[in-house]
């Protein structure tokens, strides 16, 4: 799932980076964690309002109301396997589906791992080993983390 304040902004860093001529300086560092900082923010939105779409098909607004409110309890991280947690709560057939779709693919897997990993570094003045096309690629390879969980929310919901 490509999210689009996400792809504008590596577009615009990207166009910056190259007529500054910046690759390589601290400037291209600081770009690079400001997108992980986004990107990370933009998964959390992305993954919140698949749930609560979730929740609004119940048809029941005080239920959904309750799950809604529940989601940033349990939510805590936007890594696969955090993602799988949270869908296990659903069920474990949820966590079961998910974890099938990822099978096979770990180079998807690490490259979302990855920004949601160099985020915390930066959250936490650590340094951050990922150049600005690292994280290019990174995002490019590895938003698919996020078609498979709406998919496995969508897939499990019509199959429940």
């Amino acid at each position: 799932m490509k999210i689009s304040v996400i792809d504008q902004a590596i577009e615009k860093c990207e166009e910056h980076i190259k007529n500054s001529h910046a690759s390589g300086t601290e400037i291209e560092s600081m770009l690079t964690r400001a997108i992980l900082v986004l990107a990370c923010s933009a998964f959390e939105e992305e993954i919140k309002k698949m749930i609560e779409k979730r929740a609004d098909a119940l048809n029941d607004p005080v239920i959904s109301k309750f799950l809604k409110s529940c989601v940033s309890a349990v939510f805590r991280s936007t890594k696969s396997n955090e993602l799988a947690g949270l869908l296990n709560r659903f069920g474990p057939q949820f966590k079961e589906r998910f974890q099938l779709r990822t099978k096979g693919h770990d180079r998807e897997v690490t490259f979302y791992n990855n920004i949601v990993t160099n985020r915390h570094s930066v959250a936490h003045t650590q340094n951050v080993n990922m150049t600005f096309s690292e994280l290019q690629k990174a995002y490019n390879e590895g938003h698919v983390i996020l078609d498979w969980l709406q998919d496995t929310l969508n897939e499990t919901y019509s199959n429940s």
